[in-house]
């Protein structure tokens, strides 16, 4: 292989449309016979669109290039070039290319697109452009380097009549230019960006003294220091055709100092990139450190009076004669010391503690007086006459100086304002740019959450979802624009929050029931009815009608944390159950031989044999009380393996045991230990669900500050529904009539029906 090749891609990321690099990797034989083909192409538009060209591009051109069997006999024709091969291959791009368009409905912007393709084969080069890319050539010329524009400098050929000739496309690639790669030589080929952040010596100095894979890191190592989103765009031809092994490293081996004057060269092409990119008013603090660092190096070694007399020294073999320099190789002429910087080289002559002597007096000397200066500098009085004499001076200037001095002062007042408005506009452009990129990773996300969705990948959905959220609460709101962006993306992603959380939004509800005056604390459904609590009342309501069937529980003092099974309904009453008959309206009290102690959340009968159970949250335990003679004996620990049950709200018995935690978990137990079921916390978290009603097939949970109902599936705990009422403002209890579909909420003292599926 007479050449090396390497690609510069830089920024591609950011830039508004496609810009890439191909090299073709082919193998040996076709490399030998038709050398490499590259693509380099800035494509203007959406990206999508873009990325289909340059791949139908890639595709194109090497299928019509390297299957073209005239390549085969490249040798064996007399008067078969590499060059009309390329050209016929170019053409028939050219066609397929403009098909495509056509096929796939895509518009090419001219004025944003640019895009070459070429071949390198030995020394030869051919290649297509259209568009602003540059085609450079870097050549030795004497003992420099020189730089040409190619595209500028190439002939036109004289065109060809005859009939198999290849016809010029005059569409996108409309001429093939084709030439020599001179020895030891350079081509680089670029986007029209790069040359104007890297100019013409730099290029060449970076990359005829470093191999082509490492000019093109130390190129997009230079440029990526610039505070820019263009993108670079590169391909480094070296043609090293001819030369031998020793001359093909450069003179890296020839000079031993050229490693050291290359990076020297690099840091200088570096600090030039530095001070060309630098914008106007911009302060370059590494040359002001130097220069400050320069001024108090002057400043703490002065110079001497020079006086004309100069230290002469003699080298010991010249002077024989005399025997002190013999002895001791002093100079002939000490004469005087011009400055102290003479006393720092020359310092084998005199005594240590006479230099360190004056130099440390001399500080103390210098210190005192920057010490009475400053005093001096700081006194009001000095200030008060620099300002008099500088009104003084104003006054006295003529009308010409004077209004040159007030365009002066305007000057100043523009750089300064302008110099502020330019770092003010930079940091907006900056944060304009964050905020598009939120917005993109935010349009993206939707993606992935609908995605998500579709292969029923709930708890990524969920993750997605959150950190969503988070990012649109984080986004600005300074201007009309992100407002209108931030109101959008709430409503959307609030949207797909409600389809994930299976969350159905009841913004009105009907009210069916006005029970002002009547003091209910609690809703139960019982055996087709509806009945409300006060105290020692229950009372029988009708849905949307005022009768009313009161029944007074005698005994009973505060009834509570009513539930139902068939037509009996539980109540818990100052340590004791009080069991109500919707039938037959008469009630039973049941006491405990030792009333419960601990801290009381729920309680639940098993039917089937009356046993009562309850929660004991600071032990983690289920209590169970045996029942006998219509009365429940001594507790028991019923649990028999440690489980957490600090968020513990209410309990449900019927063979196994459901219990319910504040954040909307159902946990479900059997024969004394806990079982896997597939209730988790509901999201968005509920935070005070105290209670919930188990049915034949579904369970239904109830968080009062969210105004959310939650149906769960009582076989596997998996979420069926979530309901938002937000009609209620200022629920306390809810019940549920499963056969109906329908539930019961206690707003107040109102009661509103919901229809739920």
């Amino acid at each position: 292989m007479h050449y090396k090749i390497a690609s510069i891609i830089l920024n591609s990321a950011k830039a508004t449309g496609l810009s890439d690099v191909f090299v073709a990797q082919p193998d040996s034989v076709k490399e030998n016979l038709a050398g490499k083909i590259f693509i380099l192409a800035e494509i203007g538009g959406k990206k999508s669109e873009g990325r289909k060209i340059f791949d139908f591009l890639i595709l194109a051109l090497t299928d019509n290039y390297y299957n073209d069997e005239k390549i085969l006999f490249r040798d064996k024709i007399e008067g078969l070039k590499l060059e009309n091969i390329f050209e016929a291959a170019v053409a028939k791009t050219n066609k397929n290319l403009l098909d495509f368009l056509a096929a796939e409905k895509i518009r090419i912007n001219p004025e944003a697109t640019s895009i070459t393709l070429g071949v390198v084969c030995d020394n030869k080069l051919f290649f297509s452009n259209f568009g602003r890319n540059r085609a450079l050539l870097v050549y030795r010329h004497g003992e420099n380097y020189e730089l040409i524009n190619v595209e500028a400098n190439a002939s036109e050929a004289p065109e060809i009549n005859q009939e198999n000739a290849v016809a010029k496309t005059p569409q996108l690639f409309s001429s093939v230019i084709s030439g020599e790669v001179p020895t030891a030589s350079y081509f680089v080929f670029t986007s029209e960006a790069l040359p104007e952040y890297l100019s013409g010596p730099e290029m060449i100095s970076i990359v005829t003294k470093l191999p082509p894979m490492t000019a093109a890191e130390q190129i997009k190592n230079v440029l990526s220091k610039i505070n820019t989103y263009v993108p670079f765009l590169g391909i480094i031809i070296k043609n090293t055709t001819g030369l031998t092994q020793i001359e093909g490293r450069g003179d890296l081996e020839d000079d031993p100092s050229s490693a050291h004057n290359s990076i020297s060269s690099l840091n200088y092409t570096e600090q030039k990139t530095e001070q060309i990119l630098s914008p106007a008013g911009l302060i370059n603090l590494p040359k002001l450190f130097t220069q400050a660092k320069q001024i108090i190096s002057d400043w703490l070694i002065p110079s001497a009076p020079a006086t004309g007399k100069k230290v002469i020294y003699k080298n010991k073999s010249e002077n024989t004669n005399t025997k002190s320099n013999q002895d001791n190789n002093l100079p002939t002429d000490l004469g005087k010391i011009n400055s102290l910087k003479e006393i720092r080289q020359d310092s084998f002559l005199i005594k240590d503690k006479m230099f360190f002597k004056k130099k440390s007096s001399w500080l103390l000397s210098s210190f005192n007086k920057f010490i009475a200066s400053l005093i001096n500098w700081l006194d009001p009085r000095r200030w008060s006459l620099i300002l008099k004499s500088l009104k003084s001076w104003l006054l006295n200037l003529n009308k010409k100086n004077k209004i040159l001095f007030g365009i002066l002062g305007t000057v100043i007042v523009l750089f300064v304002a302008s110099t502020y408005y330019i770092s003010w506009n930079t940091e907006q452009a900056a944060l304009d740019e964050q905020f598009r990129r939120q917005i993109a990773q935010l349009e993206e996300m939707e993606g992935q959450i609908d995605s998500y969705l579709l292969y029923n990948d709930q708890a990524a959905a969920n993750r997605t979802i959150s950190e969503a959220m988070k990012i649109i609460e984080a986004l600005p709101r300074d201007t009309d624009e992100q407002n209108k962006e931030f109101d959008r993306l709430s409503n959307q992603f609030s949207e797909s929050q409600n389809k994930i959380y299976k969350i159905k939004k009841i913004d009105q509800a009907t009210m069916v029931n006005d029970l002002n005056g009547l003091d209910v604390q609690n809703l139960v459904f019982a055996d087709g009815k509806l009945t409300a609590t006060s105290k020692n009342v229950v009372y029988e309501i009708k849905p949307n009608s005022s009768d009313t069937v009161k029944t007074t529980i005698d005994g009973a003092d505060n009834l509570s944390l009513p539930y139902s099974v068939g037509n009996l309904i539980y109540f818990w009453d100052n340590d004791r159950v009080i069991q109500f008959n919707t039938n037959t309206k008469k009630s039973t009290i049941r006491s405990f031989s030792q009333p419960p102690n601990h801290e009381f959340t729920g309680f639940s009968i098993y039917q089937n044999n009356n046993n009562l159970y309850t929660i004991n949250k600071q032990n983690n335990q289920i209590f169970r009380y045996s029942s006998g003679g219509g009365n429940f004996g001594a507790k028991t620990d019923w649990l028999g393996q440690s489980v957490d049950l600090s968020l513990a709200a209410d309990l449900f018995v019927d063979g196994d045991i459901y219990i319910l935690n504040q954040n909307g978990r159902v946990m479900k137990f059997r024969l004394n230990k806990p079982l896997e079921y597939g209730s988790t916390p509901l999201a968005p978290e509920m935070s005070e669900a105290n209670k919930f009603i188990v049915g034949d097939k579904k369970i239904y949970l109830f968080d009062a500050p969210s105004k959310r109902l939650a149906v769960l599936d009582k076989a596997n705990g998996s979420l069926l529904q979530q309901y938002q009422v937000e009609a209620l403002s200022n629920p306390s209890d809810f019940t549920v009539d499963e056969a109906n579909n329908k539930a019961y909420f206690l707003n107040s003292s109102l009661v509103y029906e919901v229809e739920i599926n």
